[in-house]
């Protein structure tokens, strides 16, 4: 897949603080300026405007979603004309949500928004999206590339919120007590699985049930066996085919970690949700998910024991992929419904949530994530062991994979190509036949 996150690496955590243009409070408030915000009082209106915003942040005092409503409220106190009503739900309900919501033609003010076709495609499709002026947010310093999957024919319908990438937590205490290595390379990987499971401890929490974590798994697999990421988007678009030996290989590595029993038990079942209270409450050793689960080591609803304990490792090493090959991603962000009737009320708060000391000092600071904004001036010197290790990951990659293959088509092949891996992973059907529907399903995306 696509290698462009390269570039923009060292511009994430190195770029000096002269980006591309924009400015940063140096008031003692933890809030910007007026002038940094679009909120400037000689210039708002006091109209009482009411807007409804849908996100899937569902956890409201924890972790990204914990900041997102800091920011709201504190807009709302600075702007006591503007009411700001959250819809929260996590990401699969969400997404069903939204298709409702666009099939009445309703969309929210404000909604949460993945730069991906799967996602954005059929609103764009169907002019729901509110465009979008790149000046607002030139001050914001996105990092370069970020906007681009939010954009169409040169226009900009959206605001990425994230970097995102995944990786392999695991617990410490878990790994010491039973004298496990952490692993470096797939080999190592499957050992481990055995001797966890040999101890009658679930291996690798997972949120089965959903599906979109496994191609993301299989992005490894079929990288490590090949040593390029760029295979499967070659495979989507009929360069070659599924069937390539490289992915085979790749999918027959992944059916013996799930044959070893590496998921947790009701692995298919379970949703995000559970997959991370089984992982945080020490029933599961290590669980695959992205980097925005850095507030795991500063969750409350998670015992210290844990907290101090958690760490996260990138995926496992083979003799043609190494660990510094990452699947990496611009994810969430915000889209504005075309149909608003406060199109200048929300753009404002757009403007206020992306500005340098909101949502990317705030979002790092508290460990809850990695924001598509520069952030290095907000490097604290405090950050937790596992905030280090997520950026130790990131700065030290060398290729990435892009888009997820789930989500590079539209949202019948996302829902096709997940429900092929639950069966592969399940056992009900073979590598062969796994990639003989994957090119089936790619064909029929392609044909329309």
């Amino acid at each position: 897949m696509r290698l462009w996150l390269l570039t923009v690496i060292m511009a994430v955590i190195l770029a000096g603080c002269g980006g591309s243009g924009g400015t940063t409070a140096t008031d003692s408030g933890s809030n910007p300026k007026p002038d940094e915000t679009g909120t400037d009082p000689g210039t708002k209106t006091e109209e009482a405007v009411t807007l409804k915003m849908f996100t899937a942040y569902a956890d409201r005092a924890n972790g990204p979603g914990k900041i997102e409503q800091e920011i709201i409220d504190a807009y709302m106190q600075e702007n006591p004309n503007v009411k700001i009503e959250v819809e929260a739900l996590q990401d699969e309900p969400y997404k069903a949500k939204i298709k409702v919501y666009a099939s009445t033609n309703q969309l929210p003010d404000i909604i949460q928004a993945w730069g991906q076709p799967s996602f954005l495609s059929p609103l764009l499709d169907n002019d729901m999206l509110l465009e979008l002026n790149p000046d607002d947010f030139s001050g914001s310093n996105f990092v370069a590339g970020s906007v681009d999957g939010f954009s169409k024919d040169g226009k900009m319908y959206g605001i990425p919120r994230n970097t995102d990438y995944a990786v392999l937590y695991y617990n410490k205490k878990i790994f010491d007590d039973n004298g496990l290595k952490v692993p470096a390379t797939v080999a190592e990987l499957l050992d481990v699985v055995k001797q966890l499971r040999a101890k009658n401890i679930n291996p690798v929490a997972i949120n089965g049930m959903e599906g979109w974590t496994l191609p993301i798994m299989f992005d490894y697999y079929a990288q490590r066996a090949s040593g390029d990421f760029t295979l499967m988007d070659k495979a989507f678009n009929g360069e070659i085919s599924f069937t390539d030996p490289t992915l085979i290989q790749g999918a027959s590595d992944m059916l013996a970690f799930a044959d070893a029993k590496g998921f947790a038990d009701g692995w298919l079942t379970a949703d995000y949700g559970t997959a991370r209270n089984l992982f945080g409450q020490g029933q599961a050793a290590m669980f695959f998910m992205g980097n925005w689960e850095a507030s795991l080591a500063t969750d409350e609803n998670f015992s210290e024991d844990f907290r101090q304990n958690v760490g996260a490792i990138s995926f496992p090493a083979s003799d043609k992929g190494s660990q510094t090959d990452i699947a990496a991603w611009y994810g969430g962000g915000y889209a504005i419904s075309k149909n608003t009737k406060h199109a200048d009320a929300a753009i404002a708060f757009m403007k206020y949530f992306f500005a340098p000391d909101n949502w990317p000092k705030k979002v790092w600071q508290s460990g809850a994530g990695t924001p598509a904004q520069k952030f290095d001036q907000y490097l604290t010197g405090e950050e937790t062991e596992l905030q280090e290790q997520l950026i130790d990951i990131f700065t030290n990659m060398t290729s990435s994979a892009g888009t997820p293959l789930q989500d590079i088509s539209s949202d019948e092949f996302k829902q096709k190509s997940m429900e092929i891996h639950q069966q592969l992973l399940s056992g009900k059907i073979t590598p062969e036949q796994f990639a003989k529907e994957l090119d089936a399903a790619a064909s029929k995306a392609n044909a329309k």
